[in-house]
Order: C-alpha cells, then structure tokens, then sequence
C-alpha cells in the first residue's frame, strides 16, 4: 500500500508519528519538571507509556512488512520483552546497522525518562546554586 491510499489502516504508525509522540511527551516532562510538579496518574502513564506505545506499534508495522515476527501475539511479545525484542529484531532485519535502529527506538522509548531527569536536576542545581553566593 503506498502513503495515499484510501484502504490505509487508520492505525497505521509511522516512525513520524512514534517520534512525534517522543517529542511531546519530552515536552511535557520537561515543564513537569521545571515546574517541579508531578503529573497526575494518568498523565504519568501516558508521559512514560506513550512513545513506548506507538514504538511497538511501528514495531508491529515494521514487522509485517518484513516477515520478521510473525507470531500471533507479536504486539503482546513485544510489551512483555520489549528490551529484549528491539535488538534482536533490528539486528535480525538490519544486519550489522541494526544497531542504529535499536539506538533509535530506545532512545524514542526512553526520551521523557532522560528529558525529565536532565531538566529536574538543572532545576535542582540551579536552585542549588542561587541559594549559595
């Protein structure tokens, strides 16, 4: 199916998509923390949860395309191990540069984890620093 058929899936997750998500999810844990409030439950859920998601989504996508995975509960498998299924499939469909791709989606997974912790603590040093002359 190419980009512009009108029988595309409507869940049909691009790479674009997955780093969108990544994106404003990071965005969001940045003024959590620079605000040093907690989000709500399910804000925290969706913050940390969210560019978990549409990754094995694209995952999900990817691995239709490329035959690779093709187990009845892929999408599960890959909620349940997905530290685990990330580089052996890269590397399964990648070769020796699934490394990149293996970078890539964990950098994706984890982006509101390192936004949070990088702005908490500037948050806290610079605070840190204010209140000693």
């Amino acid at each position: 199916m190419s980009k512009g058929d009108a029988d595309s899936p409507p869940n049909d997750v691009t790479l674009r998509v997955a780093k969108l998500a990544a994106l404003v999810c990071s965005l969001a844990a940045a003024i959590y923390a620079g605000v040093q409030a907690e989000p709500s439950p399910v804000g925290a859920l969706l913050l940390s949860g969210g560019p978990l998601a549409t990754v094995i989504l694209w995952l999900q996508k990817d691995a239709r395309r490329t035959g690779v995975g093709a187990v009845h509960d892929w999408g599960y498998f890959l909620w349940l191990a997905w530290p685990l299924v990330i580089p052996w499939y890269a590397f399964r469909t990648r070769g020796r540069s699934g490394w990149q791709l293996t970078a890539g989606l964990f950098g994706l997974v984890l982006s509101s984890y390192l936004t949070w912790t990088i702005v908490a603590y500037t948050t806290w040093y610079l605070a840190a620093g204010a209140s000693h002359p």
